[in-house]
């Protein structure tokens, strides 16, 4: 009987099947799994273990003990353009893209990437799906931080920081699934752009190719009003476009959803495709509020995403899980909408549903990786606590998370990485700023001008 962590907590949400809550309650983590989960008259054989073992104690009587947050839709390598250009229209074609084909390159790929990630695990979050260029940089670097992802090579239909050929990004994409597929921390996919930016016999090719390779497929879906406009006129939606060129079922991941109507929302249910629910970055792109609840209503998987750091700009998932369930009331015109418990879901073991990777994580349960949150609520943001859930979806801060464990390693100790030395993190990223600021002073002025 090994146990090389043993967490106390006030409260254990484990976010299993039954939703069971232990009050106070315990983990006890050996090697990369969970040992044992339970109240806390059952810890008695595990604290003797964990002597035995050499092991360590986390939490405590004030902690609050969760499955680590499971962002579903991320750009980490973003994460050096975060703040540049903001509040433009047609932001994505008219700045992001000429910004990417002048400045992303592998160096950059790999530092923002783990620059972003240690904001990821200092908030709790212990995985995440990733899609952009270079993404083997960003499988680097998830290795090394130890973060728990799945990570899809991006595809579109014009050249591209890292393929000269329009489309190149497909044969990138066989590659790098090659090259990391049976990985423990890292699963590696197809992530085509999105259905205007990739034509249909290419999205039918990435589907094949999804296929052999047994990987799910990344995508934003009816995301934008050109988008939705272009795809109702041709096929009544952009669901019933993919649905009728077989390319809805349950390996996609839709990030975004947001232009669907209820003959779409029973497609998805029926393909099998799970949804990222982006709140904060559709909010800021002045779109309309996506229906998840709607989602959840109908059993399709539901997950919830920060988007990229240049999107919604933070990438801690705790204000998304707040912002979500206060959306939703607003849209249905009812405050039992989204109650916490569900938002908390859709940010835990929701989000490994829709990953494909519910049998490893997003839920504490004997078994399953040791991927953990230890929550901090001895704190001005988030006592006193009369019902965890509510402290974990509307209270808690990021500055609240004390520990992190992932796969059983930890990550995140009293608040500071472990597995990385934050100084140089930022001192990378000052560097990437550095020879970023004139070229986006550059295309600022072009917009201004009205050259692009």
């Amino acid at each position: 009987m090994n146990c090389d962590f043993l967490v106390e907590a006030g409260g254990v949400l484990t976010m299993d099947a039954e939703w069971h809550l232990y009050e106070p309650g315990f983990i006890a983590v050996s090697g990369s799994r969970i040992a044992a989960v339970g109240p806390a008259s059952e810890e008695a054989p595990w604290r003797a273990a964990m002597r035995q073992s050499g092991g360590r104690m986390l939490g405590g009587p004030d902690a609050l003990a969760m499955p680590g947050f499971v962002n579903t839709h991320t750009h980490v390598p973003m994460a050096a353009f975060r703040g540049a250009c903001e509040d433009m229209e047609d932001r994505l074609t008219r700045f992001l893209f000429p910004m990417e084909a002048r400045l992303v390159e592998p160096d950059l790929v790999r530092k923002a990437s783990a620059f972003c990630m240690a904001e990821m695990l200092k908030s709790g979050t212990t995985c995440f799906a990733d899609m952009y260029y270079y993404e083997d940089e960003v499988a680097k670097a998830a290795k090394a931080m130890g973060l728990r992802c799945l990570l899809g090579e991006t595809v579109v239909n014009f050249a591209a920081p890292d393929a000269a050929e329009p489309y190149g990004g497909i044969a990138n994409a066989e590659r790098f699934i090659g090259e990391w597929k049976g990985d423990a921390l890292v699963s590696p996919c197809y992530a085509p752009h999105a259905p205007y930016t990739v034509e249909a016999d290419a999205l039918k090719n990435i589907w094949e190719g999804a296929s052999r390779a047994d990987t799910k497929v990344l995508m934003h879906v009816a995301e934008s009003d050109k988008e939705n406009a272009r795809f109702r006129a041709s096929n009544g939606s952009v669901i019933k476009y993919l649905e009728s060129i077989g390319c809805l079922d349950e390996r996609l991941v839709a990030a975004h959803a947001i232009y669907v109507d209820d003959d779409d929302i029973a497609l998805i249910k029926k393909s099998g495709a799970g949804i990222a629910h982006c709140p904060a970055s559709n909010a800021k792109s002045g779109r309309p509020v996506a229906p998840a609840y709607k989602y959840s209503a109908a059993g399709i998987p539901l997950g919830l995403a920060t988007d990229g750091p240049v999107s919604g700009n933070g990438m801690d998932m705790q204000s998304i899980v707040s912002l979500y369930p206060k959306l939703q009331k607003l849209l249905s015109g009812s405050r039992s909408a989204v109650s916490s418990r569900e938002a908390l879901r859709a940010a835990t073991v929701g989000g490994a549903e829709v990953l494909g990777l519910a049998g490893i994580t997003g839920s504490l349960e004997k078994g399953k990786r040791a991927d953990i949150a230890v929550i901090n609520t001895d704190d001005f943001s988030a006592a006193p606590v009369y019902d965890w859930y509510a402290t974990a979806v509307y209270a808690m801060k990021p500055h609240n998370v004390a520990s992190v464990l992932v796969d059983g390693r930890l990550l995140v100790d009293g608040g500071r990485l472990q597995c990385a030395d934050e100084t140089a993190l930022r001192q990378d990223m000052r560097g990437i700023a550095a020879r970023c600021r004139s070229e986006i002073a550059k295309l600022n002025e072009e917009y201004r001008a009205g050259k692009i």
